[in-house]
């Protein structure tokens, strides 16, 4: 293998293995993935050059090649990772744990995110911050199927007459992509194979430039090589382009869709210019990162989702721990299973193909795997479980203890079928004289019922709607302009007197106000729109930042770290200045009828926004940063005297 690959397979894992370590530090360092890519791209397009395809033979070959290169290695992880994590972490990790462990074993882990990340009540599952310590082999998944789909890339490309037109062939497709992974929704786009094939792309255009340099053609198309003068020595170009890829070590955010095609390209350059010059490409530690690099990504990410700690011990045993167990995985187990045959080598993939599969078995049916807890220990963990089945599930149902009213409506009509209505419910009629209407996003699902109980049937009509990217007041997306419009049409349908607005709001409105920001005359014309048809307005106001999964680590420190508890509490500076142009905008919203109420004050102590009870050691978050069923009894005199106010103007 050439030393400036394996140099450039040493600095994307040091990459990898930084920003897993220290993201806030190393917050462009995910890209060390995008650099494997293009190498993978450049060695397959290599290997496929040098033989042709031609039978349904050549293609198995080369699929056998590919799984005798990675499946060993990556089912011996998986087993032990899996074991790792019924032994270290605590039963409310293990569903997460065994739903991505088995998408593992059928390399889809990357499908699987995607279905997770579209489900708005499933995306903590597939949340980065999650203890999922399966998640980092999405990569393994994209370039799986890729090893898949690229011996019929390059079955087509053999029927292009000569190099210069696969280099074309292969530029267009490096470009085309790029666009499309640009303009499509970037949680998709970073998962899906297709949308990431133009990297490997890139690595075929390193190939294929070399194989080419420049070419002047004759009308019979035969090539005749000529040198083309570029004013920058090729060596330079090489430092430069190194220099785009160093980028990633930088501290500050680098808009990605920038940084990302450069260092694309960058590698792809120094793969092509075969540099024999560049002292740090013959560097032989770096060179020798890159040989165990493939371990190093296997390993590190699950001692780290299962061990890392806040404390500077915890970061170096991680560190020494991925080192040792990378080594001595490459040396002896890796390096050796390379050497076989097939016929040692299918049966070794079969063997742990099926230990993977008594395990996936076991860990399900086994008593043997089961947390073992002190009494007082487990009395909080089995509190705090009641509340993962999330309260703004049950809100539209009849699982909650004390029967709710069945809904008069559920549906509602005449919708595209665009639309991720979460939930609607007319309730049965009250005695009062005025009408209610909750609007927004999984919001309503949340404070719905805290707020209804707060009037006693003392209303006449009362509706909720729940609908994805519902802001109630504003859009700032396809989806939330369609929910907006579904809103407005209802309001002025059925003219509530008291129309209530309860969402998360979207990152768009974090960002810095500017003149005449067009955020906040969206905000206006949307309050005036309701003003048209109700009496009064009440809006949640901008609320602190949760972490997803908090439910899980709250538990997770209350049985492996009490001591650390209290880091779980929000700085309340931070969480105020990551908030503080939301409610700039909200306190420069004009309105006659509006009020904006606050729930984050009932959480404030000292310099700090609490997530959870110390007394009853029950957490105010669920996994999908929701307010569960303690903090809702916190904000019950807010949503009180809201009622109260109601009830004695209207």
């Amino acid at each position: 293998m050439r030393q400036d690959i394996q140099c450039l397979r040493g600095v994307a894992i040091l990459f990898v293995l930084a920003y897993h370590l220290y993201p806030a530090l190393f917050v462009n360092g995910f890209l060390g993935v995008d650099i494997f890519f293009v190498i993978s791209g450049y060695l397959m397009a290599k290997n496929l050059t040098k033989s042709k395809l031609e039978s349904i033979f050549d293609f198995f070959k080369f699929y056998y090649r590919r799984f005798r290169r990675i499946l060993p290695l990556y089912y011996l992880v998986i087993f032990v990772t899996l074991v790792l994590v019924h032994l270290y972490l605590g039963d409310f990790w293990w569903y997460t744990n065994r739903r991505y462990s088995l998408a593992s074993l059928f390399l889809v882990t990357n499908q699987l995110i995607i279905h997770d990340s579209a489900d708005y009540f499933r995306e903590f599952l597939a949340d980065g911050s999650s203890l999922n310590a399966f998640i980092h082999l999405w990569s393994l998944g994209v370039e799986m199927q890729f090893y898949l789909l690229v011996p019929f890339i390059f079955f087509g490309l053999q029927f292009l007459k000569n190099d210069l037109l696969r280099l074309i062939a292969v530029s267009l497709t490096t470009l085309i992509g790029f666009i499309a992974f640009a303009f499509i929704n970037q949680q998709f786009a970073f998962n899906f194979m297709f949308l990431r094939l133009w990297q490997f792309s890139a690595g075929f255009v390193a190939l294929f430039w070399k194989k080419t340099s420049f070419y002047e053609y004759s009308e019979k198309l035969k090539p005749a090589k000529i040198e083309m003068a570029i004013p920058i020595e090729k060596g330079d170009l090489v430092t430069v382009s190194l220099s785009i890829i160093a980028l990633c070590v930088l501290p500050n955010k680098i808009e990605v869709l920038a940084l990302r095609p450069l260092v694309t390209l960058a590698t792809a350059y120094v793969i092509a210019s075969e540099s024999q010059e560049n002292q740090f490409l013959k560097f032989k530690t770096l060179s020798y990162i890159g040989d165990i690099s493939y371990v190093i990504y296997l390993v590190h990410w699950p001692i780290i989702a299962i061990f890392l700690t806040s404390t500077l011990k915890c970061y170096l045993f991680c560190i020494m721990v991925t080192v040792l167990a990378s080594i001595i995985l490459h040396h002896l187990f890796e390096k050796q299973y390379l050497r076989l045959d097939w016929k040692m080598m299918i049966p070794l993939i079969f063997f742990l193909v099926m230990s993977n599969a008594y395990l996936q078995n076991s860990v399900r049916e086994h008593s043997f795997w089961n947390n073992t807890f002190p009494a007082e220990v487990q009395e909080i963990v089995q509190k705090n479980k009641i509340m993962l089945p999330n309260v703004w599930e049950t809100t539209f149902s009849n699982k909650l203890k004390e029967p709710i009213d069945q809904c008069e409506e559920k549906v509602l009509e005449n919708l595209e079928g665009r639309e991720q209505v979460f939930g609607y419910c007319k309730y049965p009629k009250g005695h009062g004289n005025f009408s209610i209407m909750m609007i927004g996003n999984s919001y309503v699902m949340n404070l719905n019922e805290p707020i209804r109980a707060q009037f006693n049937y003392n209303y006449s009509e009362y509706r909720a709607i729940s609908i994805g990217e519902g802001y109630g007041f504003y859009a700032d997306s396809p989806g939330s302009q369609r929910a907006l419009e579904i809103f407005q049409k209802q309001v002025q349908e059925h003219k509530p007197d008291v129309v209530f607005i309860s969402a998360r709001y979207s990152p768009t409105i974090r960002a810095p106000l500017k003149a005449n920001d067009e955020y906040l005359q969206k905000m206006n014309k949307g309050i005036e729109f309701l003003e048209k048809y109700s009496k009064k307005i009440y809006i949640l106001g901008s609320h602190p930042l949760y972490n997803l999964n908090f439910l899980n680590f709250f538990l997770q420190y209350a049985v492996q770290r009490p001591s650390e508890l209290e880091s779980l509490h929000l700085n309340r500076h931070k969480a105020d200045e990551e908030m503080k142009y939301v409610m700039k905008r909200f306190s420069m919203v004009k309105c006659s009828k509006c009020q904006f109420y606050d729930l984050s004050h009932v959480f404030v102590e000292g310099d700090k926004y609490l997530t959870f009870d110390r007394e009853q050691m029950l957490s105010y978050v669920d996994n999908s940063i929701h307010l569960t069923k303690p903090a809702l009894d916190l904000c019950e005199p807010v949503f009180k005297r809201i009622a109260n106010e109601i009830m004695g103007v209207i």
